[in-house]
């Protein structure tokens, strides 16, 4: 056994033991451990799509992404800003992946809890298989001394950053699934979801499936500028910051996860909810009122129309 395949070993079982600790706690607030940890696994692999793309570029240099912003952009600030930008795409992305192809094909989540803590499970896969290269790298390089340093630093800080954009794309995710109940609870507030109904029209699709496309969009972005942010402030060495802002994150997550949002009922299809007796007029009518009442406030004007109905 040679001395390279020795010291993976010896990454991996480094990288393993943040890992598990993590997964513990995870599994402390879940049921469906047996799933959460194929998907632990299966997202392990997904790093292979970053690597290749790092081999494609060597191979292909016209298409260096650095030498393409190093040409674009003559701030260096600038330059580092979008190829933070372009890795958080790609590796927010990736990590994801896996668990949008279940679910598609097998409806594998059905409450927003679940959609954030296969999100987090899928995170971690990720950051294992990371940290395994990062600490075969940098102990190659700069040997024990650093390696301790940057081994705890990523243990806990990169290992819960990763954990936790993804926990916000896992929230989105989640409501999107419930886009249905959303819609149709908007339109009895007398909300009028413009931006919804202009992507519905100009995609020539329902309104519940723009306020889905739109919703998982938004969780993605908002993983994706998290994570541009966090390398931003490595690449400056702002060491306390990161860690302010991962704290920082953390909480905002955490008062998401605070609104009574879980209290859904997932209905995967519109044929499936129950059908209304009341005649479409008479809908309207009703419709109107509530939009009145909860929009509006005109709260007199509502009682008083019931009245002489």
């Amino acid at each position: 056994m040679n001395n390279t395949l020795i010291l993976y070993i010896i990454s991996g079982v480094l990288a393993l033991i943040p890992a598990a600790i993590w997964l513990s706690i995870i599994f402390q607030r879940t049921k469906r451990r047996g799933i959460q940890i194929l998907i632990f696994v299966g997202s392990i692999f997904s790093v292979v799509p970053v690597f290749l793309l790092q081999y494609f570029l060597e191979l292909f240099p016209q298409f260096d992404v650095l030498k393409f912003l190093d040409s674009s952009f003559q701030d260096q600030n600038l330059q580092l800003i979008f190829l933070f930008i372009s890795v958080g795409i790609v590796e927010e992305i990736v990590k994801q992946f896996l668990i949008r192809f279940i679910d598609r094909k097998y409806l594998l989540i059905q409450t927003i809890n679940e959609s954030i803590q296969f999100s987090l499970v899928g995170a971690l896969g990720f950051a294992f298989a990371e940290n395994i290269f990062y600490i075969f790298s940098i102990y190659s390089q700069f040997g024990i001394q650093q390696l301790f340093v940057t081994y705890l630093f990523r243990s806990v800080f990169t290992t819960c950053a990763h954990m936790i954009f993804s926990g916000f794309f896992g929230y989105y995710y989640g409501i999107a699934k419930f886009s249905l109940n959303i819609v149709e609870q908007s339109k009895w507030m007398g909300k009028k979801q413009r931006t919804t109904r202009f992507f519905g029209n100009l995609l020539n699709i329902s309104n519940y499936e723009a306020y889905k496309k739109l919703t998982v969009l938004k969780g993605l972005t908002i993983a994706i500028i998290l994570h541009a942010i966090f390398n931003l402030l490595l690449q400056f060495n702002q060491i306390i910051l990161v860690a302010v802002f991962v704290l920082i994150s953390y909480f905002f997550l955490r008062r998401l996860l605070s609104q009574k949002s879980g209290r859904l009922i997932l209905i995967a299809d519109q044929d499936n909810q129950n059908r209304s007796t009341m005649a479409t007029k008479d809908e309207e009518v009703v419709i109107e009122l509530l939009g009145l009442w909860f929009k509006e406030k005109k709260f007199v004007d509502v009682i008083h129309i019931c009245q002489r109905l």
